[in-house]
């Protein structure tokens, strides 16, 4: 897959970014071979917001989005996620820089016409691209991914503590694709809520949206920081 422009970084938005306009960046519709994705270009990155068409993260188009940053010249990603801790001492807004993923969810592959595989790793030099950026996050941690769109019972998330840190939805997938499209990736995840059960915590989708709000200006503040450390 040949790339159209100069290479940039890639920026991938999640749900804290949902209402984020991005008036000020050129508007492209990228076609790729897996369908059409929307970005913005600014000054030496591309935003692309996952949830595109208010897509529940099970139906994303994982390989569309990835394939769409590599033809518009990106060379490399950072996603930002939101997350549920899965421990207490991971109050919500925290942010956790990832090191490793745990995946219950059929993942996306471009891979379907010939045996290749991949290891997905998050790439160590946007990690610590991303701890100068964000030094009060968690250097560290591993994000499990559940199918979504359901939320995770108290039971699951009971066993989920014994093997991870985060749980979210969408991480895994845009690794895994971006590890086979050769595009370094890395990601930083703001908590936004405490897991089913984690300190007693009962969680619906309203109140994990009125966290997201919350956290909104601190996630638009954190973009703007990573735009400005490749400006």
């Amino acid at each position: 897959m040949n790339t159209l422009h100069s290479y940039m970084l890639g920026i991938i938005g999640g749900t804290s970014l949902l209402d984020y306009k991005g008036s000020e960046f050129k508007k492209i519709e990228q076609n790729t071979p897996y369908g059409t994705s929307e970005l913005f270009q600014g000054d030496g990155f591309l935003l692309l917001l996952r949830h595109q068409n208010r897509r529940a993260p099970h139906i994303i188009s994982y390989r569309s989005h990835i394939a769409a940053l590599r033809l518009a010249g990106a060379d490399r990603i950072i996603a930002l996620g939101s997350t549920g801790s899965l421990r207490e001492n991971i109050p919500p807004g925290s942010r956790v820089i990832p090191d490793d993923i745990f995946c219950l969810s059929p993942v996306p592959t471009i891979r379907n016409h010939s045996i290749d595989h991949v290891s997905p790793e998050f790439d160590q030099e946007l990690r610590a691209l991303l701890k100068k950026i964000s030094p009060e996050a968690i250097p560290t941690g591993t994000y499990i991914q559940t199918r979504g769109p359901r939320l995770e019972s108290r039971s699951e998330i009971a066993w989920m503590k014994q093997v991870a840190d985060i749980v979210g939805m969408t991480i895994a997938s845009e690794l895994t694709v971006s590890s086979e499209m050769g595009l370094p990736f890395a990601a930083i995840c703001t908590v936004d809520n405490y897991a089913n059960g984690v300190c007693d915590a009962r969680v619906s989708y309203e109140f994990i949206i009125s966290m997201v709000r919350e956290n909104q200006r601190k996630a638009v503040d954190l973009l703007d920081s990573i735009i400005r450390s490749v400006s």
